[in-house]
């Protein structure tokens, strides 16, 4: 019986877990920080994407690591490596300090990605571990919003303290999901998600059928463009385009991490009432008018362009799992992993791509809103591909996301920087 409430109190404390990690104080005024410490857009650009490479890459690297520990060790050795990439930016910055910090923090995200969601299936399951879930999500999206709201006030009084909040936060997550006992660190089995990516290598063999490519694209592609649009170009339009003070800034980018609680809540709604191929409208509706609402510029514009983004950021994920899923079905299990584990690879690398070719084009002399007009342009192209595949699909007889749309590989996208 002690053990049962041994074991309930540790899933709360990684329900806790999963909420506070998720407070990046500093992601918000990133761009702001690297642009007014001397960075040149292509350098902050730059940056923005090794992160975002090395979110999507470092699984081999971190793997060694991984296999010595148990999922609580990978979460509290994550936390550490985070720790370290924002402490380093407490001292003067270099190239070379802002280079180290973003390497730590994707080896640190690589560490945790994942983990945490497969943990708390461990404590948990069934009806109980939906409802935590469920309740998780929604702590999860709001503490980003009010982290994201604070941190930029704060770094109106000083331009380190976002980052020193957020290395206070690894610290207190670190502590609340450590194990008591001896050996808590160490796996005692071969726990889910601990062990590298030996399974997911099971199934690399087979050409992948092009409609499982196609919706894998999609995604990715998405994805992409919407954290380049939120980590990069945004920051530069609210801030240095229409001069917004840091707290007003700080609350209108937190629009969209509002916008896409919403619609993430919304989106399990639409999915029971609405067909997979109307839910995609909406997502690509949103997606593309609010890019070209943040084109002409003015407070109002920019505002509700960021509000439709979050609104699409939230419901990209269903709607894509609402093709990929029944496109899924004759893959094995092996097969299936790969697709969803290289969803988040790719996208890191077509962000990186779009981060460098925006940050050479602002280089050059071009503006903020022509590179998002140039990202409305690709959205347009792509979706337009995918509305051909989705006129070629048969009636549904009943919308269902698929097993698939309801259980992602790896918890939550990188943030482009989090550093």
């Amino acid at each position: 019986m002690n053990e049962v409430a041994e074991q309930a109190r540790y899933a709360g404390r990684v329900q806790a877990y999963r909420i506070v990690s998720r407070a990046y104080f500093h992601l918000p005024v990133v761009v702001v920080f690297l642009t007014q410490q001397g960075f040149g857009p292509l350098a902050t650009a730059a940056l923005l994407a090794l992160y975002g490479v090395t979110a999507a890459l470092g699984d081999h690297v971190v793997a060694p690591l991984r296999r010595r520990l148990s999922l609580a060790g990978c979460l509290v050795a994550g936390e550490a490596v985070k720790l370290a990439g924002l402490l380093l930016l407490l001292a003067p910055v270099s190239t070379g300090v802002a280079v180290v910090s973003q390497l730590l923090a994707g080896l640190g995200f690589c560490l945790t990605a994942g983990t945490d969601a497969a943990l708390a299936s461990t404590l948990l399951s069934g009806e109980r571990f939906r409802t935590r879930e469920a309740r998780t999500q929604a702590g999860m999206f709001l503490i980003s919003f009010a982290a994201g709201v604070l941190g930029a006030v704060a770094y109106a009084q000083y331009d380190r303290a976002p980052f020193l909040l957020s290395a206070l936060g690894c610290a207190v997550a670190a502590l609340l999901v450590l194990p008591g006992g001896r050996g808590g660190l160490r796996p005692r089995t071969a726990e889910p998600g601990a062990g590298g990516t030996a399974s997911a290598a099971t199934g690399a063999g087979r050409v992948l059928p092009w409609q499982v490519r196609l919706w894998a694209s999609y995604y990715s592609v998405s994805r992409a463009v919407l954290l380049t649009a939120y980590t990069f170009l945004l920051p530069l339009l609210l801030f240095f385009g229409e001069r917004l003070s840091v707290t007003m800034f700080g609350a209108v980018l937190g629009l969209y991490t509002l916008c896409g609680l919403l619609s993430v809540r919304l989106s399990l709604a639409w999915q029971r009432r609405y067909s997979a191929t109307t839910l995609f409208w909406l997502s690509s509706g949103a997606m593309v008018l609010g890019l070209l609402l943040l084109v002409p510029g003015g407070l109002p514009a920019t505002a509700g362009g960021t509000a439709l983004l979050g609104l699409a950021g939230g419901t990209v994920r269903p709607t894509t799992m609402g093709f990929l899923g029944p496109a899924m079905a004759g893959l094995s299990g092996a097969e299936r992993q790969r697709v969803t584990r290289g969803l988040e690879r790719r996208q890191g690398i077509v962000q990186a791509a779009l981060l460098i070719g925006a940050g050479l084009w602002l280089g050059s002399g071009g503006s903020a809103a022509e590179a998002v007009a140039g990202c409305a342009v690709l959205v347009v192209a792509g979706q337009a591909v995918a509305a051909r595949l989705v006129a070629r699909r048969p009636p549904e007889p009943e919308p269902d996301g698929g097993p698939e749309g309801r259980t992602p590989a790896r918890s939550g996208t990188p943030p482009v920087s989090a550093t």
